[in-house]
């Protein structure tokens, strides 16, 4: 299917592309890697007038070491870059694998950070092309009244699927968002917004600048475990990240944190692991965050897969799995974090 009309403009400024695209409002749309836009457009799940494309900015494809405050990843950094960049290995490698977990080869090649945090929620009955929709009618996603996926919502299901998500909110980073006039700093999960329509906060103009992840403490461990039919091209029907750091007599719960993706409208971050803080894990204190990550996760049946059910038990499953292999990695006994 051939791409709709649109004008598209390039920019060597990042508060330029943002003067633009507030501009014209829901009429324009940023692009970094493509990957996710590309399909919008030939199904036509979006039709902006103007396209504004990021790849002319010049240092938003740079990841710096910013010592005692971590690192600095900037939104045009491709995935495959991401899991190859020596920084990343050494530093922050569960955020190299979570890269690698990502679709194919060829998507990583074109995908960015930035553009993966900001991709679209899926839906099996929003997500195909225009022939195929026509006889249920537009959702609340396509401006319509309905939620096909759970029949009387009065909100839209759509659920958001991304892999490098969860890993962030484990890992508290932050993110810097430019505008066309300011710059401001917030937590990765302020991103998300819960809803299925629009699951971004960013308002129109405002663009991520910067991934900011904190520099990780000594005996510290973090892991990501994803669940899908395939090993390659599949979003994943759930994604679980864990990241921990012991105390100094490497038995102790310093800190522990716990997000999911594919199991809601925005990623999840489960507060029941704080309660773990200064404790040492035993297994049924493991069988407590299980159940409350368990409690947490509403998958719907609006993905290709597996069925709701077999993913919200398996979350038991993968939290247990994700916090021994963290627990290993921070006591030495699985290597790097």
């Amino acid at each position: 299917m051939k791409l709709p009309n649109f004008d598209y403009v390039k920019f060597d400024s990042l508060s330029k592309s943002c003067e633009v695209l507030e501009a014209h409002g829901p009429k324009a749309v940023p692009v970094a890697g493509g990957t996710d836009l590309m399909i919008a457009l030939k199904n036509r799940l979006k039709t902006p007038e103007v396209i504004v494309d990021l790849g002319g900015v010049p240092g938003l494809d740079q990841i710096t070491d910013a010592g005692s405050e971590g690192l600095k990843i900037g939104p045009m950094v491709t995935l495959r870059h991401l899991a190859s960049h020596p920084l990343i290995i050494e530093k922050i490698p569960v955020l190299a694998r979570a890269a690698l977990d990502v679709g194919s080869i060829q998507l990583q090649t074109m995908g960015t950070i930035g553009g993966n945090l900001c991709q679209d929620n899926c839906c099996l009955y929003y997500n195909r092309p225009p022939m195929l929709r026509q006889t249920a009618g537009p959702c609340y996603k396509l401006g319509g009244d309905a939620c096909h996926a759970v029949r009387g919502s009065k909100n839209c299901w759509a659920t958001y699927c991304g892999d490098i998500a969860p890993v962030l909110l484990a890992l508290h980073a932050r993110v810097k968002i430019a505008g066309p006039r300011a710059e401001t700093v917030m937590a990765a999960g302020q991103l998300f917004s819960g809803d299925g329509t629009k699951p971004q906060t960013l308002t129109a103009g405002r663009l991520i600048a910067e991934i900011q992840v904190p520099a990780q403490p000594a005996y510290s461990g973090s892991a990501y475990l994803k669940m899908r039919v395939r090993k390659a091209i599949d979003y994943p029907l759930l994604g679980v990240a864990v990241h921990l750091a012991l105390k100094n007599d490497a038995q102790t719960i310093d800190h522990i944190s716990l997000a999911m993706t594919a199991v809601d409208k925005a990623p999840v971050l489960v507060e029941a692991a704080g309660e773990l803080a200064g404790q040492k894990l035993s297994d049924e204190r493991l069988e407590h965050l299980a159940e409350a990550a368990y409690k947490k996760a509403a998958p719907i049946n609006n993905v290709s897969g597996y069925t709701p059910g077999y993913r919200k038990n398996m979350a038991r499953v993968y939290v247990r799995s994700a916090v021994r292999q963290a627990l290993a990695t921070a006591t030495g006994k699985g290597g790097n974090n």
